[in-house]
C-alpha cells in the first residue's frame, strides 16, 4: 500500500516539473518580436548610433548633419533634387541642410563649399561647376572624414565616392535622335552652351557628334555662350536669327539657356523651334504654348534620394563590398548611379510641375 502511494506522488511530482517547463518554453520571448534594447542598454564604450548597436542600421539621429550643395541656388532645378535629399533624409531620421551661391561663379561655389566643411557635417552632396577647382578641396574634405558624392555635375579626378547623374553623352546623343525624329532629319541649329562646366561640355560635344555619325541633312550654324544667364540667352537667341534667317532649331543646354532662347525666338517673331534640359514652371508654360517644343529633364528628386542615401551607407559603414576596396584607397559605392531622364512634351508636362 505504502509502495503505491509513493508511487503515485513520484508521477505527481513529474507531471508538475513537466508542466513547470513547458510554461517557460511558451511565455519565453520571441526574438522576432522582442524590441531592441535601449541607447541606455548599449554596451558600454559603444556608440549608441553604431549599427551594430542599434540593431536597425537605417536609423539614424539628428546630430548626423547631412548637406547638399550647389551653384545659383535660386535656380528651380534644385528644388526637385532638394527634396528627393530630404524625403531620404527625414526617412533616415537625419538632419539635411540646402546651401549654394546666388552667382554662377565657381570661386564663390567653392567658398561655400569650405563653408560646409568647416561645420564638419556627416556628408556633403556636390553639384560642382568646375570639375578642377574642386578637385583638392573634395579630396581635403575626405581626408577630414567627411563624405563627399557629387550629382548631376562632377570632379572625376577627386576622390569623391560616387557620381548621381544621367549620363551626359547619352543625353546628347538622345537629344540628336530626338530632334531628328521631330525635325525629320533636316535643319539648321544654333546652340547655347556654358563650355566651361563640365558636363553641359559633354553634352554638347555628344550631340555633335551624333549629328555628323547619322544625320547629314542638320547642320549647326552657330554657337554662343551665355554663362546660366537668361537675359544673355535671349540676346545671344535674337542675334542668331538675326544672322540666320532660316534658322530652324536652338540647343540649349540647359533650362535658363531655353527660357532665354525661348523670350527671344517671341521677339523676334520667327517659327524657330527651341530645345533645352530641365523643367520648372516658366519652362513648362512656354512648352504649353510652342516655344519650346521639348525638354530632356533628369530624374532630379531620384538625384537627390540616392545623394542622400550613398552618403550616409558611406558615413555609417554600412556596406563591405567583397574587394580590397579599403587596401586600394577605392570607394565602396557604385562608380555611377544615372538617375533617368524623361522627354517632357506638351501632353505630359503638368506631370513634372513639382511645385
Amino acid at each position: 500500500m505504502n509502495k503505491r502511494i509513493w508511487f503515485f506522488k513520484l508521477l505527481l511530482l513529474l507531471f508538475c516539473i513537466i508542466l513547470t517547463a513547458c510554461s517557460a518554453i511558451v511565455n519565453s520571448p520571441d526574438p522576432a518580436n522582442t524590441p531592441a534594447a535601449s541607447s541606455s542598454e548599449a554596451p558600454e564604450g559603444n556608440s549608441a548610433d553604431d549599427p551594430e548597436v542599434r540593431g536597425t542600421a537605417f536609423a539614424g539621429s539628428k546630430d548626423q548633419a547631412y548637406f547638399m550643395c550647389v551653384f545659383v541656388k535660386g535656380t528651380a532645378y534644385w528644388k526637385g533634387v532638394y527634396k528627393g535629399f530630404k524625403a531620404a533624409g527625414d526617412q533616415l531620421g537625419v538632419r539635411t541642410e540646402f546651401a549654394g551661391c546666388d552667382e554662377y561663379d565657381a570661386n564663390a561655389q567653392l567658398k561655400v563649399f569650405e563653408q560646409i566643411v568647416a561645420k564638419k557635417p556627416k556628408g556633403i552632396a556636390l553639384s560642382p561647376i568646375s570639375s578642377e577647382i574642386f578637385k583638392d578641396p573634395i579630396d581635403k574634405a575626405i581626408a577630414a572624414g567627411i563624405k563627399v558624392t557629387t550629382f548631376a555635375s562632377d570632379s572625376p579626378d577627386s576622390k569623391r565616392l560616387t557620381i548621381i547623374t544621367t549620363d551626359d553623352i547619352t543625353q546628347g546623343r538622345l537629344a540628336a535622335d530626338y530632334i531628328a525624329q521631330k525635325t525629320g532629319e533636316r535643319g539648321t541649329i544654333g546652340i547655347i552652351e556654358r563650355p566651361n562646366q563640365t558636363n553641359h561640355a559633354k553634352r554638347v560635344k555628344a550631340f555633335m557628334d551624333r549629328l555628323e555619325e547619322k544625320y547629314p541633312g542638320m547642320k549647326v550654324v552657330s554657337r554662343a555662350t551665355a554663362d546660366g544667364d537668361e537675359a544673355k540667352s535671349a540676346r545671344v537667341a535674337v542675334a542668331m536669327i538675326r544672322e540666320h534667317p532660316d534658322l530652324s532649331l536652338i540647343y540649349c543646354v540647359a533650362g535658363i539657356e531655353g527660357i532665354g532662347a525661348g523670350v527671344g525666338v517671341k521677339e523676334s517673331g520667327k517659327p524657330v523651334k527651341v530645345f533645352c534640359y530641365d523643367v520648372d514652371p516658366q519652362i513648362i508654360d512656354m512648352i504649353k504654348d510652342g516655344t519650346i517644343f521639348a525638354s530632356f529633364q533628369p530624374n532630379t528628386v531620384n538625384m537627390g534620394y540616392w545623394s542622400m542615401l550613398c552618403l550616409y551607407t558611406a558615413a555609417n559603414n554600412l556596406i563591405d563590398p567583397a574587394n580590397d576596396w579599403k587596401a586600394a584607397n577605392k570607394s565602396p559605392l557604385p562608380t555611377t548611379i544615372d538617375n533617368g531622364i524623361d522627354v517632357v512634351t506638351k501632353e505630359n508636362c503638368d506631370y513634372f510641375d513639382i511645385q
